[in-house]
């Protein structure tokens, strides 16, 4: 336990002194009250402590004597019961004591220790309950601050110390974010032309893009308080405890303009209202319309900014999302070719390098890639080279990074048959041949048939990254993917389990390009799906069908010529090009990997070097 109310453990102090002050530990013996009047009438007793049910006897010298326990001890020191029933009193007591000149003192007992043993367990349990209920605020000091914010406050003390040049690549994004930078630094000259300053700015982007970061670098950047707190933070057990902690937040925020108000994943929070299954209050809603008012409320001459991050801005409320709340979108996408080069350059300023560690040739391995998942790559690849006991990090160590964040480790514990790893090996190979002989497919890097996680084999490209993606060219991707199945069937006389991605990953292009891109022989012009948000907001469930059953069949007929077309193409060329088939099956079967240009190599060996190859889809 962290922290201790210093109130509860005085109670605790105060009432355990009170007891055993007045109740000292008994460790005497006890005798029958007629062997006490014995000892008196024998003049064997020197003093005696009354009570008003109990008398402690002092004797003149050590005696044995019976105690109450069946024991004969020898005793200076004991206790005994008086007797204190109204029919039979003993009323010549204290006659006696004087008459043997015994010393005799009365006490009366307090009511204090009795009170506090019936009541302690009480104030006890108050207490725990008490101490739980703080501990569960966060220790505030007082019961009644649970509606405080918890937002986390970055200033002068403890400012922030990252800039935008702490940002690798978004270069679109941080320009649009100096213009709130300049707002904080210089409100004034906005207020004097007549300019509202912006109130919100909602970055969003996918997951590991570096939204937070670039919040933190615009507080670094302005120079002046930064709040920063997650949405799910107002969310409490107690209803209003949200829009408590809302009001509180903007309360200290105005207080320290000019400042910055960071609100981290605010779709937990900003979902669209009235969305939900079924009735009732909802503490989530009434939180947002409490950041709603107090946006909306803000003064023109207010210096405060509200900045927002969210992967899921399709299910934001309209209200949030409208001028005068969130006045800016700023996007903030993965990465492309440079930025990612960028990106690893920055991660990389700290590790000690090989002089052949290829940024350039890392970046076209890592497509689709986000800032996140790049400063994890070679976090990866310094680990590989540590466990090997390297003092540098090469080329290697990123490539078996790669491969193990892509694929998973290897599974060399993992039992193949000859049968099968040939098969795997036609199958990897299909997908590497018809790669190298398709005009406009992604450019071969290297195949593998070493089992990686879930995979048996594998084969990697360096994608060439295009805004827009051409009929063509997805075609061509189709029939890539659908090469293993093509070789299987080809080379093996069978068919496998192992296409089971592969067909996957087709189907799902081919009803994209049917449905979203009208790229379907029946469906030319038409986009038949529409993004909507999940289920469970409650839209879904009510919504009509968006086309009919008869539709729905010409889609599917669509997508089964799309898919026939590119299989009946990948059995084509394998076997046009069995030659090149065979020699790169042998060659994985040999080495279990292999590099894009052996692949190349075969495949120009059986062209001929008077048709050279091109990856190019213009050629």
């Amino acid at each position: 336990m962290r922290r201790f109310n210093p109130w509860l453990i005085l109670l605790l102090v105060l009432g355990l002194y009170l007891v055993f002050a007045n109740n000292p530990v008994n460790t005497q013996r006890e005798v029958s009250y007629t062997t006490f009047k014995q000892l008196v009438e024998r003049g064997q007793v020197e003093r005696v402590t009354l009570t008003e049910s109990n008398a402690t006897v002092q004797l003149k010298a050590p005696t044995e004597v019976l105690t109450t326990t069946g024991k004969t001890e020898n005793v200076e020191r004991f206790q005994t019961t008086l007797i204190t029933n109204a029919a039979t009193p003993d009323a010549n007591l204290i006659g006696q004591l004087q008459q043997q000149g015994v010393q005799v003192e009365q006490r009366r007992q307090s009511l204090w220790p009795a009170l506090l043993i019936n009541f302690l367990p009480i104030l006890l349990m108050i207490g725990l309950f008490y101490f739980i209920f703080m501990r569960a605020q966060g220790g505030q000091s007082s019961v009644m601050q649970f509606g405080q914010s918890r937002a986390k406050k970055y200033g002068k003390e403890n400012r922030v110390s990252t800039t935008f040049g702490d940002v690798a690549g978004q270069e679109e994004a941080k320009r649009e974010l100096v213009e709130v930078v300049d707002f904080l630094k210089n409100p004034q000259k906005y207020v004097n032309i007549g300019a509202e300053i912006p109130k919100g700015v909602l970055l969003v982007g996918p997951p590991g893009t570096g939204k937070t970061l670039l919040a933190r670098a615009v507080s670094g950047e302005a120079d002046v308080p930064f709040f920063t707190v997650s949405a799910s933070e107002f969310m409490e057990m107690f209803v209003g405890v949200g829009a408590s902690r809302v009001r509180t937040l903007f309360e200290d925020a105005r207080k320290n303009a000019p400042a910055i108000i960071f609100i981290d994943e605010i779709d937990s929070i900003g979902r669209k209202r009235g969305a939900g299954i079924g009735g009732g209050h909802d503490e989530r809603e009434q939180t947002l319309n409490q950041i709603l008012s107090e946006m909306d409320g803000f003064d023109k001459q207010t210096s405060v900014i509200v900045m927002a991050a969210t992967n899921r801005p399709d299910v934001l409320d309209p209200a949030l999302l409208r001028p005068g709340r969130f006045d800016r979108q700023v996007t903030i996408d993965l990465p492309n070719l440079k930025e990612r080069e960028a990106i690893l350059k920055v991660h990389m300023r700290n590790k000690p390098l090989t002089s052949g560690v290829d940024v350039d040739e890392i970046a076209k391995s890592t497509p689709y890639f986000s800032g996140a998942d790049l400063k994890n790559l070679v976090n990866e690849a310094a680990l590989e080279a540590a466990r090997i006991n390297k003092v540098q990090i090469d080329m290697s160590d990123f490539y078996r990074a790669l491969d193990k964040i892509t694929l998973g480790l290897e599974n060399a514990s993992l039992t193949i048959t000859p049968a099968e790893r040939r098969a795997i090996a036609y199958h990897e190979a299909g997908h590497a041949v018809t790669a190298a002989v398709t005009p406009g497919a992604d450019k071969l890097q290297k195949v593998s048939i070493i089992p990686r996680g879930r995979a048996l084999g594998a084969a990697f490209y360096l994608p060439e990254e295009q805004v827009l993606m051409s009929k063509e060219r997805l075609e061509n991707q189709l029939v890539v993917s659908l090469g293993g199945r093509a070789a299987e069937e080809v080379f093996i006389g069978t068919v496998t389990t192992g296409a089971a991605d592969d067909f996957k990953k087709s189907t799902n292009m081919a009803r994209r390009m049917v449905l979203e891109w009208g790229m379907g022989d029946t469906f030319q012009h038409q986009a038949l799906t529409t993004e909507s948000g999940p289920v469970f907001l409650g839209e879904d469930m009510a919504r009509r069908k968006e086309f009919s059953e008869h539709t729905a069949r010409l889609v599917d007929e669509d997508v089964k010529r799309i898919l026939d077309r590119s299989y009946t193409r990948a059995k084509q060329l394998v076997s046009e090009y069995a030659g090149a088939m065979h020699e790169v099956a042998e060659a994985l079967l040999t080495s279990e990997l292999i590099t894009g240009d052996v692949v190349r190599s075969a495949v120009e060996k059986l062209r001929g070097h008077e048709q050279p190859l091109s990856h190019n889809p213009a050629d």
